[in-house]
């Protein structure tokens, strides 16, 4: 009887039996053990409080306690098992919140919401070795109670604990973790706001001798390790970054014990004085080292030199500059003694000049890699690049290169092995040469930022290696060659920016079935394009369409039924007509997209309601703009809760409705909100103070109403910019005790029913947090201005124009740039103190000023705009304006200043508007005032304020470089310059970039005297010119048929004689044309053009005028009475009627004599001494004659 161990069973039992214990101990070991379950949930806990105050919900999701003692635990995310034991070995709690704001921004909380960690937790991890607690808010009491705690995880290897904000010294408590092989400390004590880290001693530092990797960038370190224990201890050191600290040159010293060393960085310290290439000679395992941001400015000696020649393993040096941390360039002759380098970053180097280190790189003979950009090197630079067989990568970004592209690539020819070239941002000219199909080893090329034209060579199609393009911001033509289609590599393709023209074939984009980023924006692309041409694209991520006409269209339902394969972060679809011809509905593909973090589809038509399914299909989604579409619906309907959305622009659309009450419910995390330009109504929610990220909050051009709650102004800790114009608000909403927040800096209330007076602030020592740009314009305030404005500390613009304030403006020690305090009360003399040299905006009209121009205004050396019209200022207007050399607006209408017009005015060659009406000047017109005329440059274009970036997707492109994509940054209009000018008979507010194209010159209501000077003929570009209401006289100037953009010519209420030229009929755009009460005669211009639509209204008070549109009809007589223009140019003040002169002279005399007989007939005693006058003149007479005649002999 065979037994069961026999030979013929014993294999297959025995491979059931392992199996079945392999099974078990499997089975066994994911069964949590219960101490580490109930740890990780007390873990869970602690974040509780943190999760509230950033409106995070569920957050570690699938920790969830199911109250059975053997549940399962190691499938938990951010957790891993050994497979054996079931023991966690690996606990990965970084950044649990999922906050991806800068550092700083995480840490500017007030109060800073510390994460109430208990160390005691860990201990129940026997087997842990990896702990990562980064991007938490620790706080100080990991050095209370913390580090030491864990000394019993005997085999703890990796401890994370950056980018946190313990300002406590840790590095004592360190010595108790002896097992550590990995340890980062890196930012540690990143700060809060203004206040400086602290800064500690690394000789403190306790050492361990298993240690392998050590990070300590920015965190406040100074001094060496030599007054540590013995260095030697740290043999096992592999990656020490110091980068960022307070380290000088002899910390590299101390560190020559490290022998296993393979990657330093010291960059961003305090180095300085000579290249420490004798001290790094000793760490001959280093293989890589970055030096960059120092001053290491000395060069070694040869001998100090050669030292690197042991350095054989080193392969990676960064020596790049930064700010005015520049090195020497004789330190590449040092350099030039590593045997092995392959990398050398000698970025941001401003001191190679024109001589060029050709002969010390060329000894580079294996150098891959080679960074020369921001260097400021000139084109000749191209022909002394070194032979470097096996370079590979070649970025000379930001340079001084001009010149062609061929030139260029001659010059690179000899690199066969080149995959990166990086030659943006420079100022080449001129196309691609097709001889760069000759660099076939190309993977990357990049010619952004320069000024290269012409239509793409086929040549680039030849480059089939080719992963990413980049050839944004040029002057590129053409259409794209459709041999794109051959790129089969291509990953990465960006020509926004250019001129290129046509079409974008499906064939062109369907083929490259490697893309990931596609940017079209900013071309002069026509037609039609499907979007399904994307559909095969699986890697795509990111696509770009921002169009800048309106004859590009993006259809998106064609084929109906298409199914796109990617999964888009990042889609931009601006000013693209959106499915113009399928009743430009929302993209349908987009319910299958559910990765999105940027949405931009701004500027189109679509139609419908708010799509809010985008928030809630995609729960990444950080940046949503819909702005300037038809979306209407009712707004106070609830919004998907989406925690990551922080830019939300729903402005320019048709929404209505109220704000919901809840909103911050919905977007709890939003950064940036923008409702502007709807139809939304009601007051604003109090609730919306809860929105405590909230930093740009715009619901201006709404019908919103009622007071505005206090919260927005006391809550709202982070709020940048406040903007409320136009809209139904009132109250007293600036009264009382004033609380203006440290971040709080651009402040709009304009246009609303605002009143009361303006408060004073409410701590006198934050004067500092007032708005830099307060606009409270075309309200009810009243009152006089508080003195805490004028002295804020910096720069700022203050617009109040059309209010009822008054009184004196106070001074200060601000210096403002924009200063509107037009159509006010304001009184006395004009404050001197208003001057600086930052003052650009000075608006002072209409109010009740009195005296002269203050002399302090020759040092408005950079003012564009000056209005100081309609007050009461009087004198003559002083010659220093003239000096005003950057001055384009000049109103100085409405006030009593008298004398002549200055020649000097003459001298303004900027201006464009000059006003100089009802007032009381003499003279004659200056003939040099003919530079008034159509502006050169544009001035009045609103600069825009940029306050933080555009969130959304980062992509990483082949060369693993960082682009945000579709940057997008947050744009708040700056404040835009309005005047009143009067054109076309009435009085009109331009405003904004309209005053970068109007032109005009006003000297109407003076007693201005002379002939019109036929210099003002030559004012080609002027729009509006009014002479009207003086005592001018002489003929219209012939030349006036030159101006070709005048659209209001008024010369009514002089003397002027002659007729009109008949030349004025080519004034195109004359709109209104007013000649009336003159003495002008002869026919009128025929009724063509313009003249047709000009009435008898524009010529009535010239009797002696005829033709339509008058009732006077031309006879022979009066044709042949007036002089031709030929003629009228050579006219004598002799040519004239000699009978009318002649009775005129005789009547005149006989009313005269008449008069004086009348005088003597009624009073007597004239009438006797004018009898005695008489006789005494006849008795002198007599005598004279009888003297004359009776000579005595």
């Amino acid at each position: 009887m065979a037994t069961w161990c026999s030979g013929k069973h014993k294999s297959p039992l025995l491979i059931f039996m392992l199996l079945l214990i392999f099974t078990v101990g499997r089975m066994q070991g994911r069964v949590c053990i219960e101490d580490e379950r109930k740890a990780l949930l007390e873990i869970k806990a602690s974040f509780h409080e943190l999760a509230y105050r950033f409106n995070i919900g569920n957050l570690l999701a699938t920790w969830v306690d199911h109250g059975v003692a053997s549940s399962e635990c190691c499938d938990w995310e951010r957790i891993k098992c050994d497979k054996t034991t079931g023991y966690i070995t690996h606990l990965s709690l970084g950044n649990v919140l999922s906050l991806e704001f800068e550092v700083d921004e995480y840490f500017d909380k007030d109060p800073i919401p510390l994460w109430p960690l208990n160390f005691s937790h860990f201990l129940h991890f026997k087997e842990l070795k990896s702990l990562d607690l980064s991007w938490n808010y620790i706080g100080k009491p990991i050095a209370n109670i913390g580090l030491e705690t864990l000394s019993s995880l005997k085999k703890l290897e990796l401890l994370n604990l950056s980018t946190n904000y313990i300002e406590t010294n840790i590095f004592p408590s360190l010595g108790a973790l002896t097992s550590l092989k990995i340890l980062d400390l890196s930012y540690i004590n990143s700060y809060q706001g203004y206040t400086m880290p602290p800064f500690y001693d690394i000789s403190e530092f306790s050492i361990f001798e298993n240690l392998e990797v050590l990070d300590l960038t920015q965190c406040g370190c100074y001094g060496t390790l030599q007054g540590s224990e013995a260095v030697s201890i740290l043999k096992k050191l592999k990656v020490l970054n110091l980068r960022e600290n307070q380290f000088n040159e002899s910390l590299i010293t101390s560190l020559g014990g490290l022998s296993s060393l393979k990657s330093l960085d010291l960059s961003g310290n305090l180095l300085s004085g000579s290249f420490p290439a004798q001290e790094l000679s000793n760490l001959a395992n280093l293989e890589k080292l970055d030096l960059s941001c120092n001053k290491l400015n000395n060069t070694p000696s040869i001998q100090d030199c050669k030292s690197l020649m042991r350095m054989e393993r080193l392969e990676s040096v960064y020596l790049g500059a930064c700010y005015d941390f520049n090195f020497n360039k004789s330190i590449i002759s040092c350099i030039s003694f590593l045997p092995s380098l392959k990398i050398l970053d000698l970025s941001g180097s401003l001191q190679f000049g024109s001589s060029f280190p050709t002969q010390e790189l060329s000894l580079l003979r294996k150098l891959k890699t080679l960074d020369l950009s921001v260097c400021e090197l000139q084109s000749h630079t191209l022909n002394e690049l070194p032979n470097l067989p096996d370079l590979e990568v070649l970025i000379l970004s930001l340079n001084n290169f001009n010149g062609t592209l061929p030139m260029a690539m001659a010059a690179l020819a000899s690199f066969h092995h080149l995959e990166v070239l990086d030659l943006e941002d420079n100022h080449f000219v001129g196309n691609i040469p097709s001889t760069i199909k000759a660099l076939s080893s190309l993977k990357v090329i990049s010619l952004a930022y320069n000024n290269l034209n012409g239509s793409l060579d086929h040549g680039l199609c030849e480059l089939k290696n080719l992963q990413e393009l980049n050839l944004k911001d040029n002057m590129f033509t053409g259409k794209l060659p459709e041999c794109f289609n051959m790129l089969s590599s291509l990953k990465f393709l960006d020509i926004s920016s250019n001129q290129f023209i046509g079409t974008l074939p499906p064939s062109l984009i369907a083929n490259l079935t490697s893309l990931e980023y596609v940017d079209f924006s900013h071309n002069k692309f026509v037609g039609s394009f499907s979007f399904s041409s994307f559909s095969n694209l699986k890697n795509l991520e990111v696509v770009g369409f921002i169009s800048d006409n309106d004859k590009f269209e993006v259809e998106t339902e064609e084929p109906r039924g298409w199914n796109p394969m990617f999964q888009l972060k990042g889609l931009a679809l601006s000013n693209c007509n959106i499915n113009m011809h399928k009743g430009s509905v929302v993209p349908s593909f987009l319910l299958q997209q559910h990765r999105l973090k940027k949405l931009d589809m701004s500027h189109n038509s679509m139609e419908g309601d708010i799509p809010t399914w985008l928030m809630k299909n995609n729960t990444m989604l950080e940046f949503l703009s819909l702005m300037n579409n038809s979306f209407g619906g009712v707004f106070s309907k609830p919004f998907y809760r989406n925690p990551n959305t922080r830019w939300l622009d729903m402005s320019g659309n048709l929404m209505k409705g109220a704000i919901p009450k809840e909103i911050q419910k919905s977007l709890p995390s939003i950064t940036r909100l923008n409702l502007s330009g709807n139809y939304l109504e009601g007051p604003i929610p109090s609730l919306i103070g809860d929105l405590s990220e909230l930093e740009t909050l715009d619901l201006s051009q709404n019908r919103f109403s009622g007071e505005v709650p206090l919260g927005l102004f006391t809550n709202l800790t982070r709020l940048e910019v406040l903007k409320l114009s136009n809209n139904i608000f009132h109250g007293e909403v600036l009264s009382g005790n004033l609380s203006f927040k440290l971040r709080l800096s651009i402040l709009h209330l304009d246009g609303n029913y605002f009143s009361g007076k303006i408060g004073d602030l409410d701590d006198k020592r934050s004067i500092l947090s007032g708005p830099s740009l307060l606009d409270i314009s075309n309200n009810f305030f009243t009152g006089s201005i508080p003195g805490w404005i004028s002295n804020m500390s910096y720069e700022s613009e203050l617009v109040v124009r059309n209010n009822r304030l008054g009184g004196q403006f106070p001074c200060g020690t601000n210096s403002f740039t924009f200063l509107d305090i037009s159509q006010n009360h304001f009184s006395g003399s004009i404050p001197s103190c208003l001057v600086s040299e930052s003052l650009k905006h000075l608006h002072l009209g209409s109010n009740a000023f009195t005296g002269s121009i203050p002399n302090s205004f020759c040092n408005l050396t950079n003012i564009l705009t000056l209005d100081i019209g309609n007050n009461r200022l009087f004198g003559r207007i002083p010659k220093f304006l003239g000096e005003l050399s950057n001055i384009r607006i000049l109103l100085l209408g409405k006030n009593e200043f008298s004398g002549n017009i200055p020649k000097q005015l003459c001298q303004l060659t900027n201006v464009s508007l000059l006003d100089l009406s009802s007032n009381f000047l003499s003279g004659s017109i200056p003939g040099c005032l003919q530079n008034i005329n159509r502006p050169s440059y544009q001035a009045f274009t609103a600069v825009d304020q940029f306050h933080g970036t555009g969130s959304g997707y980062s992509y990483r492109n082949p060369r693993n470089s960082w682009f945000s994509i579709i940057d997008h940054p947050y744009e708040v209009s700056g404040t835009q310059d309005e005047v009143l000018f009067t054109t076309k008979t009435l009085s009109y507010a331009y405003k904004g970039n309209v005053l970068d194209i109007m032109s005009g010159l006003d000297l109407s209501c003076n007693k201005l005297i002379g002939y019109i000077p036929e210099e003002l003929g030559l004012l080609t570009g002027i729009h509006v010119l009014n002479l009207s209401h003086n005592k001018l006289i002489g003929p219209i100037p012939v030349n006036f048929s030159s101006l070709a953009n005048i659209e209001s010519l008024d010369l009514s209420f002089n003397s002027l004689s002659g007729n009109i030229p008949q030349e004025l009929i080519k004034l195109n755009a004359l709109a209104i044309f007013n000649v009336s009460y003159n003495n002008l005669s002869g026919r009128l211009p025929e009724m063509k053009a313009q003249f047709s639509t000009f009435n008898k209204e524009s010529y009535k008070g010239n009797p002696l005028l005829c033709g339509l549109p008058l009732e006077n009809k031309c006879t022979i007589q009066s044709l042949i009475i007036q002089p031709t223009n030929e003629e009228r140019s050579h006219e004598k003040w002799y040519n004239m009627d000699m009978a009318s002169f002649y009775g005129s002279f005789g009547s005149t005399w006989f009313v005269f004599i008449l008069g004086f007989i009348a005088l003597l007939c009624v009073n007597p005693y004239w009438k006797r001494r004018w009898l005695d006058f008489v006789e005494e003149c006849m008795y002198t007479c007599c005598y004279f004659l009888c003297d004359l005649v009776w000579k005595p002999l």
